[in-house]
């Protein structure tokens, strides 16, 4: 697993990955959190955005960097999705498999290197949605003076953990998808259509949708719980959620053909 883990990220931290990687990082964390703290309402939480009550406290530089991301769930199942996927249409697993037998360890090398990036990049995220939210606090008449106590820093990895697990389950149901389907379209196609429209739709019509459907779970959890679900009970099902997509990925990928 370690060799394989190591492989990836040499693949993974190439120079022109890693600034387009920043770049797109920098352009959404800053983006975002700047469209949030702008549209903050004043007074207390009255919808999905937040509002200056919520900023005010000494977790709001973060909560901003949370609730921005909370709306970018289909990009991490894609981004996850095609990375793996891709490796099959180029015909890279099968020369990765001549070098790690061990199909089991080589996923799991790939997938850890995988995540471990994205870990990489959301601490970058967080720090410059603080900065950013910290920045146009004043203009938007929200008291920062919270932002930098303990209490923030406590809230801040208390933020960076529960989206580290969020992009987790989006992570591990990205790659069994790319697994089992191995072409790139076809996987993205599914998997933007899947945590795209077809569950949000299906939510309109079914009020139960949002305890049954892993990226709708996914994204309750990230919000800290809904009206009809909470978060811990979000967090109980999308781990028996991820921890079947492992199995499947594990599964599909240690007995298929790779030729």
């Amino acid at each position: 697993m370690t060799r394989a883990l190591r492989f990836e990220l040499i693949k993974l931290w190439r120079r022109r990955t890693v600034l387009l990687a920043l770049a797109v990082t920098a352009v959404f964390s800053i983006g975002a959190t700047a469209l949030l703290v702008a549209a903050a309402e004043p007074g207390p939480a009255r919808g999905p955005g937040l509002s200056v009550d919520e900023l005010a406290a000494a977790g709001g530089g973060t909560q901003a960097f949370a609730t921005a991301l909370a709306f970018a769930g289909f990009f991490v199942l894609v981004l996850f999705t095609g990375a793996t996927a891709a490796e099959f249409s180029r015909g890279n697993v099968r020369t990765m498999v001549l070098r790690q037998p061990d199909r089991l360890r080589l996923l799991a090398g790939k997938f850890a290197a995988l995540l471990a990036s994205a870990a990489v990049l959301l601490a970058i995220a967080e720090v410059l949605g603080w900065t950013t939210a910290r920045v146009l606090a004043g203009g938007q008449g929200i008291d920062a003076s919270a932002w930098t106590s303990g209490a923030a820093l406590t809230a801040a990895f208390g933020d960076y953990g529960t989206v580290l697990i969020w992009v987790t389950g989006y992570a591990l149901l990205g790659t069994a998808l790319a697994v089992v389907v191995r072409s790139v379209p076809i996987a993205l196609a599914v998997g933007i259509a899947w945590a795209g429209p077809f569950e949000h739709i299906l939510a309109d019509a079914w009020n139960g949708a949002n305890a049954v459907f892993p990226g709708l779970l996914l994204e309750t959890f990230v919000a800290g719980g809904r009206d009809d679900v909470s978060a811990g009970q979000a967090l109980a099902t999308s781990a028996v959620y991820g921890v079947l997509a492992a199995a499947v990925a594990g599964t599909v990928f240690t007995r298929r053909d790779v030729a």
